[in-house]
């Protein structure tokens, strides 16, 4: 199964990157302001060690390219539901079922022009096996982001921000629960379609503690991005489908890649407490409806592999198999 999932993902990605064949056959729409003329968005989410959320084809305002054409004009501006399934088995097969929830708040601090974003979050992730571990049913993850981007000259932007949390069971009763990741990074455009990234990302996780942040951003038109960064990197395609033929609404078709897992504080079955390691390395297909003061969801399907459990503790690491995952997510 999953020689043929590798094979159809890779038949996905030529197809999408010779897609810039068939423009002339396309109708033309007026243009749609790239979303990139605003500083770096980056998140040092937890799940993830520099998550770009530099959404492809994200609509900004014409007369403040610092801010997005669906930011809300008070304190709330956004919220956010997602879930995910990494499909499990029997014996050593490991699988995870992840729900989060999130909201995204705006303070004028220190300027209503260059806000505080912070984003209060809470997920839940339920494993399953393998039968080998010692495991506990849930491991949580609560945070809160504080995230601040400014653009310091016309072609240079900076992203830093920090997110507090605990992560763990819930039941045991060590500091090893409390996590403090962030980043730190900058854009700068070297030409109007070419834009560079660097930075650095504190994952504060006991199996990969910091990663590099890297790479080129390049936007030969608008309805192509090629995302050249590590450790996220993402082409997009914009496909007029299913009524998304206008600014206000647009669908968009990806592949991209991604650093999966996280650390937990968790108490063994014996009762003495441990700290969990998960990590693998993510493949992903995926497409994303945006719509302006609407509903914006995304469907993604990924082959995960290079999987391994570690503990703090001497007990001997675990290498679950490969397999697949399903995510998808609201955004209001």
């Amino acid at each position: 199964m999953t020689y043929k999932l590798f094979t159809y993902l890779t038949v996905f990605a030529v197809a999408l990157l010779s897609a810039g064949r068939l423009d002339a056959q396309v109708v033309r729409l007026p243009p749609v302001v790239a979303e990139e003329e605003n500083p770096v968005l980056l998140a040092s989410h937890p799940d993830s060690a520099a998550e770009a959320i530099l959404a492809p084809g994200k609509v900004e305002v014409v007369q403040d390219p610092d801010r997005p054409r669906d930011a809300r004009p008070g304190m709330f501006q956004k919220l956010v539901f997602n879930g995910s399934w990494l499909a499990g088995g029997e014996e050593d097969h490991f699988g995870i079922s992840r729900l989060e929830a999130k909201t995204i708040l705006a303070l004028p601090i220190p300027s209503r022009r260059w806000p505080m974003i912070i984003t209060p979050g809470f997920a839940v992730n339920y494993l399953h096996g393998p039968n080998s571990s010692d495991l506990p049913p849930r491991v949580y993850d609560a945070y809160t982001q504080f995230r601040w981007m400014r653009r310091l000259t016309p072609r240079l932007g900076i992203d830093l921000a920090v997110t507090p949390g605990v992560f763990s069971d819930f039941e045991q009763s060590t500091d090893e629960a409390i996590r403090i990741p962030g980043h730190g990074a900058a854009l700068w455009e070297w030409t109007p379609k070419v834009k560079v990234l660097l930075g650095v990302a504190y994952l504060d996780r006991d199996d990969v503690p910091m990663l590099p942040i890297a790479g080129l951003i390049w936007q030969p038109h608008d309805d192509i991005k090629y995302e050249l960064t590590f450790p996220r990197p993402r082409i997009a395609r914009r496909v007029y489908l299913w009524g998304a033929y206008g600014e206000d609404v647009e669908d968009w078709v990806y592949i991209s890649g991604e650093l999966g897992g996280g650390t937990w504080a968790i108490a063994r079955t014996d009762g003495t407490n441990d700290v969990f390691n998960y990590r693998d390395y993510r493949l992903i297909l995926g497409v994303q409806r945006k719509v302006l003061w609407g509903l914006d969801r995304h469907l993604e399907i990924g082959y995960i592999f290079g999987r391994k459990i570690e503990y703090e503790s001497s007990t001997p690491d675990i290498f679950p198999n490969d397999t697949v995952m399903i995510r998808g997510g609201l955004t209001y």
